[in-house]
């Protein structure tokens, strides 16, 4: 129980804070075509808020007994949200980038509620 209210006082609130938690430098993304530049920067922010999530933690490929949690979304004409959040036996299909995925459950309902701005920029752009 200590454990998950520490781990919910260092989570992220905003982008700023997941990069200050993270230690990444932001970077200036100008030099990209306009219609490109918006989401490489939201998949560089979605890389570093799951790392601030994951407190540095990273995947381990090879374990295939290690759950790895990524968000869902239904998307629409009127709207975008989380659907649900699932984990996944690594098999040949690929639905999400190794770098956005999450230990748990509420972790990754936590980061897709809480940065939907950044990852409806991923999938929408």
């Amino acid at each position: 129980m200590k454990k998950e209210k520490e781990l919910k006082k260092k989570r992220p609130v905003t982008v700023e804070e997941a990069f200050q938690i993270a230690g990444r430098p932001t970077v200036d993304f100008s030099n990209l075509p306009e219609d490109l530049k918006s989401y490489f920067e939201n998949i560089y922010n979605g890389i570093v808020i799951t790392e601030a999530l994951n407190e540095g933690r990273k995947p381990d490929w090879d374990n295939w007994s290690e759950k790895k949690w990524r968000a869902w979304f239904r998307m629409s004409a009127s709207a975008f949200g989380l659907r649900h959040t699932i984990y996944d036996i690594t098999n040949s299909h690929a639905g999400s980038g190794s770098r956005l995925v999450n230990f748990d459950e509420e972790t990754a309902e936590y980061s897709a509620t809480q940065f939907k701005d950044v990852w409806k920029e991923i999938q929408i752009g």
